[in-house]
């Protein structure tokens, strides 16, 4: 955290609706797209993003940085939130198999895939992966997020998520070097 950050928190604990403000307009976007990409839905997105806001201005006199950035907190918020919406509604979280499978234009098509093989051949090796690693490669490489944070929002240690990341990816690339190797024989 800067100072300015510093002093732009301590004046949003002081209640002070320009660093509110400030801080609502510095976190809106990431959040917003954190939200999005798991409900799938702009208008639940939004609402979310409202009610992550609103428990910020609620919970800001009681925020303490304790070594994590501020975003952590807010992202750690909208976890919270998902997490008792879905287990209100009784399922999981989404996982990116689905977000790949529905082509919504804002995925990033450089992680995605460019045309309907790739995209058929990056859901089936994301289905065998775990459900935890699938949420790290979800975070880590379509929300953008740094490892640090991936560890503060799913409480576990950064070298655990290093680890997980690291078996994901070479799961991938195990049955994705595989999948070539049997289109080469075939041709």
């Amino acid at each position: 955290m800067t100072t300015s950050d510093d002093a732009l928190i301590r004046r949003a604990q002081a209640l002070d609706p320009g660093a509110l403000a400030e801080l609502y307009d510095r976190h809106f976007d990431g959040i917003y797209r954190y939200l999005f990409t798991r409900l799938r839905h702009q208008a639940d997105a939004e609402d979310f993003t409202e009610q992550v806001f609103l428990k910020m201005v609620d919970s800001i006199q009681r925020y303490r940085p304790r070594g994590v950035a501020f975003s952590s907190w807010l992202y750690r918020i909208a976890h919270n939130l998902l997490v008792d919406r879905y287990r209100r509604a009784g399922r999981e979280a989404v996982e990116l198999t689905e977000q790949v499978q529905d082509g919504r234009p804002h995925a990033d098509p450089a992680t995605l895939a460019q045309n309907s093989e790739d995209r058929r051949l990056l859901i089936e090796a994301m289905r065998r992966l775990t459900p935890e690693q699938q949420q790290v490669i979800t975070m880590r490489f379509i929300d953008n997020l740094s490892v640090d944070e991936i560890a503060n929002l799913t409480r576990r240690r950064p070298g655990a998520i290093h680890s997980m990341q690291h078996r994901a990816l070479a799961s991938l690339n195990r049955f994705l070097l595989e999948r070539e190797q049997v289109e080469a024989r075939r041709a």
